[in-house]
């Protein structure tokens, strides 16, 4: 075996200008498919980034709970399961931000608007500014004045507000009472309701005061985790630890296999009723994570990636019938030196192997090529600075386009690629070890 992988490589090597070649087309198709793979991972990683610091955390726990008054609201107070939960993950906790939300009318004029509106302690996420791309105004105000708010650029517009004016808000506390409030607007920020986010800021002791809490109080627990790649196991934790014991018989009750009666394959089952809210003891918890709102974005994705593996297929293939062709002039070129081996006692499956290890070693080579010119082409654009849109800054890293590629993708390009050289030149190297020794060696090629 090592006999025959060192007289392929020898083969590779005097015929340098056609290897050069061979190898440079499999390194243009590893070049194009590994950018395309890293700046799609790239852009996921900046996306969830900033999701992270815009939403406050990878894993959020809200916290819903009824009044003496019969009003379910939503509120996180002290409670040992939760706290006895954080110490034990502790280790696996990077950070914590503390929220509230609502769900109010913003009025400037006659034009009203209802938006999600985060109340927030920006000292606390001094990384969710950092995130947020900033079209007009300044956010310097929000550290120091609690009556200013940050409006996406859309929700602006429909009002017709612009920075520097002053907006009403309007919303029920959580004991059903209305109230209003005077915000004025420090900064616009580029909107992505097209991935799913689309809210406002406000510093959170004042919409607490609107929603008649404590300045202390939040209704939001949100944590950054230290592996984003157990965030799923690490959400699963706390959802199942959180979960009442009624909670438990009403997941099992929904479980069980509904009987539905049908006459001739048609249901003759009563309509559907309205499911009624049962009122329930203490605080019920919902958890949720940073993949769970990164579904739609995965999607696009991997679509993306998948168009790319369709492009590295096409050029796949058109470096196969370049390798079969050129496969198949090495053998004819070659034919009295196949020969002369044979005579001296190599057998068909050596002559055959001998092709064979010329196609993986152009294969490695030209992978090899590519990752080192794909890894130079993502160092140099990875440095470069790019003043872009505000629309364009949530998928940056402060403004540099970020390449993140998988060992595993790595991998699998690469097995791809060495497996279709070895389909390009299996039947050149057959026809290869199939010549007579005889006929070989009278050949005048």
């Amino acid at each position: 075996m090592f006999l025959t992988m060192k007289v392929a490589f020898r083969n590779i090597s005097r015929q340098k200008k056609r290897s050069f070649l061979l190898a440079g087309a499999i390194a243009f198709g590893m070049l194009v498919i590994t950018l395309i793979n890293a700046l799609t991972g790239g852009v996921v990683g900046n996306i969830r980034d900033n999701f992270s610091h815009a939403l406050g955390g990878h894993v959020f726990i809200m916290g819903r709970e009824w009044t003496d008054a019969g009003q379910m609201i939503m509120k996180i107070r002290p409670d040992g399961r939760l706290d006895r939960l954080l110490e034990e993950n502790a280790a696996q906790i990077e950070g914590f931000t503390r929220r509230s939300q609502a769900m109010p009318s913003l009025i400037f004029g006659s034009k009203q608007t209802m938006h999600l509106l985060y109340g927030v302690d920006f000292e606390e996420e001094d990384k969710l500014l950092g995130s947020l791309a900033v079209t007009e105004g300044s956010l310097n105000e929000v550290l120091t004045q609690d009556d200013v708010i940050i409006l996406p650029q859309p929700v602006a517009e429909r009002l017709g507000v612009l920075v520097g004016e002053t907006l009403l808000i309007r919303l029920e506390t959580l004991t059903g009472q209305q109230n209003v409030g005077e915000v004025k607007v420090a900064a616009l920020i580029e909107d992505q309701e097209q991935l799913g986010l689309s809210a406002s800021y406000i510093s959170r002791s004042y919409l607490n005061a609107l929603l008649g809490m404590d300045p202390h109080e939040y209704q939001l627990l949100n944590m950054f985790v230290t592996d984003l790649d157990g965030v799923e196991i690490f959400a699963r934790t706390f959802r199942e630890a959180l979960r009442n014991p009624d909670e438990q018989e009403e997941v099992e009750a929904e479980a069980e296999p509904e009987v539905s009666v049908t006459v001739g394959g048609m249901p003759i089952d009563p309509l559907p009723q309205q499911e009624e809210v049962t009122r329930w003891e203490g605080t019920r918890y919902q958890v949720m994570n940073i993949n769970q709102i990164m579904e739609a974005v995965e999607l696009v994705v991997g679509v993306l990636n998948r168009v790319g593996l369709v492009i590295f297929l096409i050029l796949l293939v058109v470096t196969m019938v370049g390798i079969t062709n050129t496969f198949r002039m090495m053998m004819i070129e070659r034919t009295k030196e196949i020969g002369t081996m044979r005579a001296f006692g190599m057998h068909q499956k050596q002559v055959k192997h001998i092709f064979l290890w010329e196609a993986v070693f152009l294969g490695l080579l030209g992978c090899l090529a590519g990752l080192v010119l794909s890894a130079v082409v993502t160092l140099v654009v990875g440095s470069i600075r790019f003043n872009a849109a505000p629309s364009m800054q949530f998928f940056l890293d402060d403004g540099r386009i970020s390449f993140a590629l998988s060992l595993p993708e790595t991998i699998l390009n690469t097995a791809l690629v060495v497996f279709t050289s070895l389909i390009a030149a299996y039947w050149p190297a057959r026809a290869a070890a199939k010549l007579s020794p005889m006929k070989a060696l009278s050949s005048h090629t």
